[in-house]
């Protein structure tokens, strides 16, 4: 009997030991797991920003530069006044775009101005109204623009109100190493006027209610059947409804084209200019002055169309350019 019992204990302790190990595996590999998820996180949050609300506005290294230069200058005695803040080199992260984002919203959790990021992100505001889930954004760790250097780099630093000295510091670099039409960024600097406007997408108003019948790039040629590059957006609206001016400016011609049928280009400020195609009617001559907004011709299907609709081009500098998520609909 005694011995019958010491023999089950003997088994239930070898199980016991048994699930013990099993135990000990399963904690192992989960350890393991943990471990290797964790390893990579930090391996991808090095070059991304996953968590705007950790964002300090500087690297790990650049914070600890700017404390060893504030160090270094109580150490030589240097008399300064207080607030100070030293010259913060430039360190660009990369953010990944999540569901609900949009630039504004991104810009406004970073601390950034509108400015700063879409003007990093987006070429003279074209597409600054969209953004695609998982797109990858560069966001800088302070508010400024790239500015290429056109003729004395002292002469720019002094219009744009940024010492020399910053100006080199934040990017890194030696006076004998900037070139002309060299892009530096310009700390604590921003558009102004029609410039801002542009690149934050509240300068182009929308010319027509409607919906959008062919964007712009390639396509196949409704006539021609061929694959051609289409130089605007086609905008499909009812016959003679209301074309509206998309930005102030001055027309420059008003004619008949046997391919844009009666038109419309309007010339605004900083080198863009407007086109507005296959019109039924047209209210402004060539010299007339326009306003954002101003009711300037009527849809129709003059030319070379397939139906009622409003053929607008965005040029810059007389090249055309994309206006998919450029225009505003808020007058």
């Amino acid at each position: 009997m005694l011995q019958e019992f010491l023999k089950e204990i003997a088994r239930r302790v070898r199980r016991l030991e048994r699930g013990h190990w099993l135990a000990a595996g399963y904690l192992a590999v989960a350890l393991a797991g943990t471990v290797a998820s964790l390893a990579r996180g930090y391996r991808e949050r090095g070059g991304y920003l996953y968590y705007p609300p950790d964002w300090g506005y500087r690297s790990l290294l650049t914070a600890k530069a700017a404390a060893a230069d504030n160090e270094a200058r109580t150490e030589t005695g240097e008399s300064v006044g207080g607030g100070a803040v030293a010259v913060l080199p430039l360190d660009l992260k990369r953010y990944l775009v999540k569901e609900g984002d949009s630039l504004s919203a991104i810009a406004e959790r970073l601390g950034l101005d509108l400015d700063t990021v879409a003007s990093l992100n987006r070429q003279w505001g074209s597409g600054v109204h969209l953004v695609r889930v998982g797109e990858e954004l560069l966001v800088p760790n302070q508010d400024g623009i790239y500015l290429p250097v056109e003729g004395s780099l002292e002469k720019m630093c002094a219009d744009k109100g940024v010492p020399l000295e910053a100006v080199l510091a934040v990017n890194r670099l030696g006076v004998a190493e900037v070139r002309r039409g060299q892009p530096l960024f310009f700390p604590g600097v921003q558009h102004t006027g029609i410039e801002r406007s542009v690149v934050i997408g509240t300068a182009f108003l929308r010319p027509v209610l409607g919906w959008t019948s062919s964007a712009y790039g390639y396509r196949q040629d409704p006539f021609a059947n061929v694959l051609q590059f289409h130089r605007g957006i086609d905008i499909a609206a009812a016959p003679g409804a209301p074309v509206r001016a998309a930005l102030d400016g001055k027309v420059t011609v008003a004619g008949e084209d046997p391919v844009l049928g009666l038109y419309l280009v309007i010339r605004h400020q900083i080198g863009y200019s407007t086109v507005y195609g296959h019109l039924q009617q047209v209210f402004v001559k060539p010299g007339a002055t326009v306003a954002r907004g101003q009711r300037i011709g009527l849809v129709g299907s003059s030319g070379k169309s397939t139906g009622p609709h409003l053929h607008f081009e965005v040029r810059r500098a007389g090249r055309t350019i994309n206006t998919t998520g450029l225009l505003s609909t808020k007058r």
